[in-house]
């Protein structure tokens, strides 16, 4: 569970619906849903007393907005890899996971981001953390994870789920030198491998410079972010290293 913050260059092109009508389903591409948040987007599972996922839907004027942040960002994507592993996409003004207020979620193939007050660049960093989660549950032989965790500093054990990690305030959304040379942008990532993995993979799909600028810097960075455009690549062919430089932004 995602919960830290973070327009495009695409070169892959994709057809997809973001209507809210049985066709978009029918077409087995992936829907965009603005105004949506009752509990039956979430799956049977988080609807228990110790889950106790909530969501408030956008506001009407929010919607458009939101829904053409997702239609630029879904666009990053080929649409084998979409057909595949994605089937809904529920932008939201609020939503609580197990009594912790989230940025974003997943589960199974649908993916969950809060849109409100959110700019462009979060909701997009929002999005491929989230995806990048249910991929790797999908095809977790496409990253060595022996490779990754070779990469960890002697002695390092991730905080187990992220929603453990903050509510047992062990993470928070701080940036240092010292975080970036163990590899790991920020102090949640900490929180599991996954999310370490996501932390990588949201910010190269966003083109993040900070990351770019790292990765020349600290060998272990650019060590993780090689790890996970191989993963990507093992995805769909198009996911080239030269794909993720050219999402680079200045």
């Amino acid at each position: 569970m995602k919960t830290t913050v973070a327009i495009l260059i695409s070169t892959a092109t994709c057809a997809f619906a973001l209507a809210q009508s049985p066709a978009a389903d029918q077409s087995g591409l992936p829907n965009v849903s603005v105004d949506r948040a009752s509990s039956d987007i979430f799956p049977a599972s988080w609807l228990t007393a110790k889950v106790n996922a909530r969501a408030e839907p956008l506001a009407p004027d929010e919607q458009p907005r939101c829904r053409e942040i997702l239609k630029q960002v879904l666009v990053k994507y080929p649409r084998a890899v979409l057909l595949r592993h994605l089937r809904n996409v529920y932008v939201l003004r609020r939503m609580e996971y197990s009594g912790i207020t989230a940025g974003g979620s997943n589960s199974g193939a649908a993916v969950y981001v809060v849109g409100h007050k959110y700019s462009a660049a979060q909701i997009e960093d929002l999005f491929h953390a989230e995806f990048s989660s249910i991929l790797l549950r999908n095809a977790p032989g496409y990253l060595d994870h022996e490779a990754w965790q070779q990469i960890n500093p002697p002695g390092f054990a991730y905080l187990g789920s992220g929603v453990q990690a903050v509510k047992e305030k062990k993470a928070s959304l701080r940036t240092s030198d010292a975080a970036q040379e163990e590899g790991f942008m920020h102090d949640y990532a900490k929180a599991s491998l996954e999310e370490d993995f996501n932390s990588f993979a949201s910010r190269l799909l966003v083109g993040d410079p900070v990351l770019w600028k790292a990765m020349e810097k600290h060998p272990k960075l650019k060590a993780k972010a090689d790890l996970t455009m191989a993963f990507y690549h093992k995805l769909d062919a198009s996911f080239t290293k030269e794909f993720f430089a050219s999402l680079r932004k200045p």
